[in-house]
């Protein structure tokens, strides 16, 4: 019997090969040896971009009447984007890397913040709008988390515990250059080992397993607006239905907000929700405000 991270691994080599084979047959040389689509388009070059930062974050009191708790906190994240567009494809691939720390007196040190999130999205121009597509993309974590609500804290999670990879195929929407939407039918995998509960409890029978497969609709949509020479604000949903309830709905929505005050020092405002009833039911919102450093590596 092949090990859960065994099946995880051949669906991510199968996503993979069928990608650079489309890949490969889009740009497949002519009679002369020419590139039809590099012909076309000139400027079909790799746009490469990597920024990564770096926020800080201190308080300290001493006899203050109105009270307050000492604290140190910090967070470094790296984001990276590969992108390639001509007259005949688009391949855009992005990584998202995050991870902060934070002291607090009496409390020690707590984990703010912990992510890996990798995404890559090839479609084909085939009409003006409406491009089909195929996707691949893998969400964890570096280190283990914890629950602070409880006293002593409790570890919930752990890197690739649980582990999540979807795979889609379908429809995407482009109506112009910051927005796009895309539909299609998506396969998800989530793979746990020592937290089966909750993350891999099949909704059907309640049962907890290491690898929990499940088919359904994928849609994910993008906004990216340019609001003044140096003010960004990005903003991604992305939702997954497995079949059945709406209550079995998986809902992430990002956003950010960035404000470039100099060459390196950035303001970062983000919002990010998710809704997931096998982990909590209800809304879960986290808000985070950072004045750091960023600079650009491509």
């Amino acid at each position: 019997m092949r090990s859960p991270s065994l099946k995880v691994l051949m669906w991510t080599c199968l996503t993979l090969s069928i990608t650079a084979a489309w890949a490969e047959d889009a740009v497949k040389p002519d009679a002369d040896g020419n590139s039809p689509a590099a012909a076309a388009t000139p400027t079909s070059e790799w746009k490469k971009q990597i920024v990564a930062s770096m926020n800080l974050n201190q308080a300290a009191f001493n006899s203050w009447a109105q009270g307050g708790t000492d604290m140190v906190s910090w967070a470094a994240a790296l984001n990276a984007r590969f992108e390639q567009d001509n007259s005949g494809i688009n391949w855009l691939n992005t990584l998202k890397l995050q991870y902060g720390l934070t002291y607090l007196a009496n409390q020690g040190t707590q984990i703010s913040a912990d992510t890996i999130d990798l995404e890559s999205v090839y479609s084909w121009k085939t009409w003006p709008k409406i491009n089909p597509y195929l996707s691949f993309s893998a969400q964890s974590q570096f280190g283990p988390g914890y629950n602070y609500s409880v006293s002593p804290a409790v570890e919930i999670s752990n890197f690739m515990d649980p582990g999540y990879f979807t795979e889609s195929a379908g429809l995407k929407y482009v109506p112009d250059t910051v927005f796009n939407t895309r539909l299609g039918l998506g396969l998800k995998e989530t793979l746990a080992n020592q937290f089966q509960v909750p993350y891999t409890v099949d909704p059907n029978t309640s049962q907890a397993q290491s690898l929990l497969i499940q088919l359904g609709l994928s849609w994910v949509s993008e906004l990216n607006v340019k609001l003044l020479k140096e003010t960004s604000f990005d903003s991604k949903l992305d939702t997954f239905w497995p079949g059945g309830s709406l209550d079995h709905t998986v809902v992430e929505w990002d956003n950010l907000l960035s404000v470039n005050l100099n060459k390196i020092i950035s303001l970062n405002v983000e919002n990010d929700y998710r809704y997931d009833s096998k982990i909590y039911n209800g809304l879960q919102i986290k808000e985070t405000l950072g004045l750091g450093f960023a600079y650009s590596l491509l």
